[in-house]
């Protein structure tokens, strides 16, 4: 199965509630299976998305970018648009 990578301009450290809804996001915006890729120091730098043969939608990945960001903004799992 192949793999699309969204990698993050800022890689960043989340909470468990905020790693879980960004797994989340991905999975609904891409309809793909997602999972966090962490660098040495635990934090995230990328998504992967499990898409087969697939392509990604157009401007999903940048969605996915900008949802990350949202969560690094605030501090971690501050999830206040739940």
């Amino acid at each position: 199965m192949t793999a699309l990578r969204v990698r993050f301009t800022r890689p960043a450290k989340l909470g468990p509630d905020a790693a879980l809804a960004l797994e989340d996001y991905a999975r609904a915006s891409s309809s793909f299976p997602a999972s966090l890729v962490l660098d040495a120091s635990g934090r995230i730098e990328a998504l992967d998305l499990e898409s087969g043969a697939n392509q990604l939608p157009d401007g999903v990945a940048g969605d996915i970018e900008r949802f990350f960001d949202s969560l690094t903004m605030d501090p971690a799992d501050r999830l206040g648009w739940s």
